[in-house]
């Protein structure tokens, strides 16, 4: 997948708290391997139901793409707010 497509498919639509993300400056995709697959800057989310969706500006081609995380966080969801 492409920085775009894993943007898309992991900035929502999932259960998170949404304070903390918004909290934040950045979040990083990672996949269940500690691989940065995506950073963007958080600028809000948007509400769906009972569930959100991060909205940023995607950081394409961010040096720490392809590198393990310096932050892992053992979730289910793979997604890191740093």
């Amino acid at each position: 997948m492409s920085e775009d497509e894993v943007w898309q498919a992991g900035r929502g639509i999932w259960k998170f708290n949404a304070d903390r993300a918004l909290s934040q400056d950045e979040v990083q995709i990672i996949n269940t391997g500690g691989t940065v697959l995506a950073v963007a800057r958080i600028t809000g989310i948007s509400k769906h139901g009972d569930r959100y969706a991060l909205e940023g500006d995607l950081l394409r081609g961010d040096a720490r793409v392809g590198r393990p995380t310096p932050c892992p966080h053992l979730s289910r969801n793979p997604v890191t707010y740093i």
